[in-house]
C-alpha cells in the first residue's frame, strides 16, 4: 500500500502506479554512447517542435468563430499539407464544415467524404494486439478516432451540404446513410446514456428530409424520438406540402481539450519507495510514501515521471440565444434542439477511465524499462526516460469547428422572395450582434431549408 501525505499532514491510501526510473552512471561503451547522441538529439527535436492539435488549430478556429472562412479554409489547407496522417482525417473534418459554412457545398463534400472513408477504414480495428499499441504509444501518436456523436454528425453535415446544393438525390443517400449511423451508435444503448449521447440534429435532418419526400411515416418516427429529448421543437404535424422556411442556427464554440500533467519524483531508500508529485491547480506538492513495490527495483538514485491527461474545457460564449428576423420583423426565438457541448462532455466521461488505464500501463512500462535494464544501458535509458516524460502530452483531439449548440425554426411563409437573419442575445438579454442576411425563394408547396453556422 502507498501513502499520500498532504503538507499539512493527512494521510489517504491508495494503489499507486509504478513510476518510470532514474538517472543512471553505469559505464557506457562507444557504440551505445553514439546511439545516445542520436536518441537525445531527436528527443529533444521532438521536445522542441512539440505542439497540440488545439494549439496548432488557434488560428484556423479564430478564422472560423469570426466568420473569415476563406481565411480559416487557407490555415486549414496549410495544416493539411504538413499534417501526419494520423491527423489528416480530422483536418478534413474541420475544413469541410468550414467549406460548408462559406457555402461551397461541393468542396465540403469532398472533404467529409474523403475523411469519412477514412474512418470507416478504422472502424472495427480494436484487438487484444491493438489495446496493446494503443497502450505503449500516447493516443496522441495514433490515429484519430471520432466520437460516436462525430461520426454521426459527419453524415448529417454530408445531407446538409447536398440539401443546400440542391442534390436532393444526394441528401436522400445521406439521410439513409445518417439514419443507419444512429441505428449503429445508440440503438445499444440504455435510455439514460441514450438521452445523453442521442444526436438530435441529425434525427431531425432526417426526419425532414422524409417529410419533404412524402414519406410522412417515416418522418413521424423520427420526430418522435427527437420529441422525446426536445419536445418544443418537434413540428406539430408531418405535411409535405406545406410552404415553409426551416432555420438551423448554431451557437457557441465546441468545448476544446486540453493536456494536463501529473508531475513528480520518487526515491528507492533501502527498498522503501517515496517521493512527491504534484497535481493540476494544487499550490503544493503532495508527499508519497509506502513500503517496498513489488516489479521495481530501483538500482539508481531516482525517478522523474510524468503522467499526462487529456481534459474537456467548456468555451465562453459571446451569444447565449438567437431569434429569427424574415422580411424585417422579428419573428420568434429559435428553439433548442441539439446541445453538442453536453454530448462531447458525456461521451468523454464514458471514455476517461479507458484512456487513464492506458496512461498509467504506459507509465508502468516506461518504468520496468528503466529499473530492470542492467547499469551498462542505464545512462542511455535515464536520459531517454527524463525526455519522454516531459515530452509527452495528452491526445487534445477533437472536431472543433462543431458548434456547441444547435437550434431550429420553422414558419409558414408564401411563396415568392424573403430575407432572414439571426440577432443574436447574451444571457442577459443584451443584444450581442446579428448573422448575416440571407436571400431566398420558396416555392408553393415546398419547404427552403437555411442554415446559419454561429458565432462563437
Amino acid at each position: 500500500m502507498i501513502f499520500f501525505r498532504t503538507p499539512s499532514g493527512a494521510r489517504c491510501g491508495g494503489r499507486q502506479a509504478a513510476p518510470p526510473a532514474a538517472p543512471g552512471h553505469g559505464h557506457i561503451t562507444p557504440g551505445c554512447r553514439h546511439i545516445r547522441k542520436i536518441l537525445v538529439f531527436a528527443v529533444l527535436v521532438t521536445a522542441a517542435g512539440c505542439s497540440t492539435y488545439t494549439s496548432k488549430m488557434e488560428i484556423s478556429r479564430d478564422f472560423y468563430y469570426a466568420g473569415e472562412y476563406e481565411q480559416a479554409i487557407g490555415s486549414l489547407t496549410a495544416l493539411i499539407k504538413d499534417a501526419s496522417d494520423n491527423d489528416v482525417c480530422l483536418y478534413l473534418l474541420e475544413r469541410g464544415k468550414t467549406r460548408l459554412a462559406w457555402g461551397d457545398y461541393d468542396s465540403a463534400i469532398v472533404d467529409f467524404q474523403e475523411a469519412e472513408k477514412r474512418v470507416h477504414e478504422i472502424e472495427g480495428t480494436f484487438s487484444v494486439s491493438e489495446f496493446i499499441k494503443t497502450s505503449l504509444v500516447s493516443a496522441g501518436k495514433m490515429e484519430y478516432q471520432p466520437e460516436s456523436h462525430e461520426k454521426i454528425l459527419i453524415n448529417a453535415y454530408l445531407l446538409l451540404a447536398y440539401q443546400m446544393k440542391g442534390d436532393f438525390e444526394g441528401a436522400k443517400v445521406e439521410r439513409n446513410r445518417t439514419v443507419a449511423r444512429l441505428e449503429q451508435y445508440t440503438d445499444a444503448l440504455s435510455q439514460e446514456d441514450w438521452e445523453k449521447l442521442d444526436v438530435p440534429f441529425a434525427r431531425y435532418l432526417a426526419a425532414l428530409l422524409y417529410e419533404m419526400e412524402g414519406l410522412t411515416d417515416d418522418a413521424r418516427i423520427e420526430y418522435d424520438e427527437v420529441a422525446k429529448l426536445r419536445p418544443e421543437a418537434r413540428p406539430a404535424s408531418e405535411n409535405p406540402n406545406l410552404t415553409e422556411v426551416v432555420v438551423f442556427a448554431e451557437m457557441g464554440r465546441a468545448p476544446l481539450k486540453i493536456s494536463r500533467e501529473v508531475k513528480g519524483y520518487f526515491n528507492d531508500t533501502d527498498g522503501n519507495l517515496f517521493g512527491f508529485f504534484t497535481l493540476p491547480g494544487a499550490s503544493e506538492p503532495m508527499m508519497v510514501s509506502g513500503g517496498a513495490v513489488s516489479g521495481l527495483s530501483m538500482k539508481n538514485s531516482g525517478v522523474v515521471f510524468s503522467f499526462a491527461f487529456p481534459e474537456y474545457v467548456r468555451q465562453p460564449r459571446i451569444a447565449s440565444s438567437c431569434r429569427v428576423v424574415i422580411d424585417s420583423l422579428e419573428a420568434a426565438p429559435v428553439k433548442a434542439l441539439d446541445n453538442i457541448e453536453e454530448t462531447a462532455m458525456e461521451s468523454f466521461k464514458k471514455r476517461i477511465g479507458m484512456i487513464l488505464l492506458k496512461s498509467a500501463l504506459r507509465t508502468y512500462l516506461r518504468t520496468l524499462a528503466q529499473t530492470k535494464l542492467d547499469d551498462k544501458a542505464g545512462g542511455l535509458i535515464d536520459i531517454l526516460g527524463k525526455f519522454y516524460s516531459a515530452v509527452e502530452t495528452a491526445d487534445t483531439r477533437s472536431w472543433q469547428t462543431l458548434p456547441a449548440e444547435i437550434g431550429v425554426f420553422r414558419m409558414e411563409c408564401p411563396p415568392g422572395e424573403h430575407e432572414v437573419f439571426l440577432n443574436y442575445y447574451d444571457e442577459g438579454g443584451v443584444p450581442a450582434g446579428c448573422s448575416r442576411k440571407v436571400r431566398f425563394t420558396v416555392v408553393e408547396g415546398k419547404k427552403e431549408i437555411i442554415y446559419f453556422p454561429g458565432p462563437s
